[in-house]
């Protein structure tokens, strides 16, 4: 247990002359409005035994801990990486030189990926997973929350050790490595959908002016609402509770009081807040004009969905055949991530060149320099195939 930053400068030493590290952190994302960092894990070989360090990160400053995390550290093996990722980087610790045994037992064609469901099936280990929701803010931990961290990172290296020996077996080694590259990258660039949080809630697309403008101020006010009780978000209020205020538009307290939801639990005192966001929705009118074009997505015509279609068909029974002449999973082959980059090329491409359409495969993320080696060309193919012509209208 590290909670003085001299034992942590030990354990960086300890750690630094491993062959390998085994990762995982928790935060208390379930229980405050800021996720912070509560503890960091490793696990590395020592001899004939596997040593287990647990950080507590609400006590010690991780961000010493960068070299040995980074891309110059021995090899990193986590699960899951992204959210470890995320909360490492914001910590002053970003990942590198990662193996996330997720997207190896994905590539591998695992029924099931999740740790617990792997260390049983790989290796014939029982985790308890109880306290997976656990509050890791609390102090102080005690010795089932520890039996808990250590267990998550105690068998990474073996389980990490099985994946890859099946893994050479089938050569697939590179593709897995590109991919938690991919992975990684991903989770520590920008978030994949920089929409406000308002526009994302299922069901705003369908909102007239005024409500989606109703639907933003009643957001802000749970987000203030959320801050100033250090909550998370969902724990004042459900989404779809805002969005039927937004629907209803209630203009006193009683129309409020009778949403479902609006002034139960941790809403209770806010139904004032609810009218004042209502009222000012209606003064606006609608959302902020750059903000007006997320309601309003081009609809496809009919030979754009048609091509769309053709095209998805034309990718996914190369994809098939190819994983099925290889004996691997589908993902080895083209992730799908890839496969919706190579639709975009394929669709954008239309009266681009050969050349064109070969240099934009080229640049697909993840793609990686062997599956571009072994599949430029077809990929390429794929693309540049002719799109469908328009379809024949409906007989009357």
């Amino acid at each position: 247990m590290v909670e003085r930053d001299a034992d942590l400068a030990r354990l960086i030493e300890r750690a630094g002359r491993a062959d390998a590290l085994a990762v995982d952190v928790e935060a208390n994302g379930l229980f405050v409005y800021r996720p912070r960092l509560c503890t960091v894990q490793l696990a590395f070989r020592e001899g004939d035994a596997i040593a287990v360090g647990i950080v507590d990160a609400l006590r010690v400053r991780v961000a010493p801990l960068a070299p040995l995390l980074g891309a110059a550290g021995p090899p990193k093996v986590l699960h899951d990486l992204t959210f470890d990722a995320r909360m490492l980087a914001e910590a002053g610790a970003p990942l590198g030189a990662a193996r996330d045994t997720s997207v190896a037992a994905r590539m591998l064609g695992c029924a099931a990926t999740g740790l617990a469901a792997l260390l049983a099936s790989e290796l014939g280990v029982a985790i308890d997973k109880q306290l997976q929701q656990h509050d890791w803010g609390r102090r102080p931990l005690g010795s089932a929350e520890l039996r808990y961290l250590a267990s998550d990172v105690l068998h990474l290296l073996p389980l990490d050790a099985r994946l890859a020996e099946r893994s050479r077996a089938l050569d697939i080694e590179d593709e897995i490595a590109e991919e938690c590259a991919y992975k990684l990258a991903t989770a520590l660039g920008p978030p994949r959908d920089p929409r406000p949080a308002y526009v994302r809630i299922k069901g705003a697309q369908a909102l007239d002016p005024a409500g989606r403008a109703i639907l933003r101020r009643l957001v802000a006010a749970r987000e203030a609402a959320a801050e100033e009780g250090d909550l998370p978000s969902f724990k004042i209020v459900a989404s779809e509770v805002l969005l039927e205020l937004a629907q209803r538009k209630p203009a006193r307290i009683e129309d409020v009081r009778a949403v479902r939801g609006a002034v139960a639990g941790r809403a209770a005192p806010l139904a004032a807040a609810w009218l004042r966001a209502v009222e000012q929705g209606r003064s606006d009118g609608d959302v902020p004009e750059e903000e007006r074009a997320l309601f309003q997505p081009a609809r496809p015509t009919r030979k754009e969905l048609a091509a769309r279609r053709a095209v998805e068909s034309r990718i996914s029974a190369w994809r098939k055949a190819e994983a099925k002449a290889r004996n691997v999973d589908e993902q080895v082959v083209l992730p799908g991530h890839c496969a919706q980059e190579l639709l975009e090329i394929a669709l954008a491409g239309d009266h681009a060149g050969d050349a064109a359409i070969a240099a934009a495969v080229a640049r697909i993320p993840g793609l990686g320099a062997r599956r571009l080696a072994r599949y430029g060309g077809a990929l390429a193919a794929l693309a540049a195939a002719p799109l469908p012509s328009e379809p024949p209208a409906a007989a009357t």
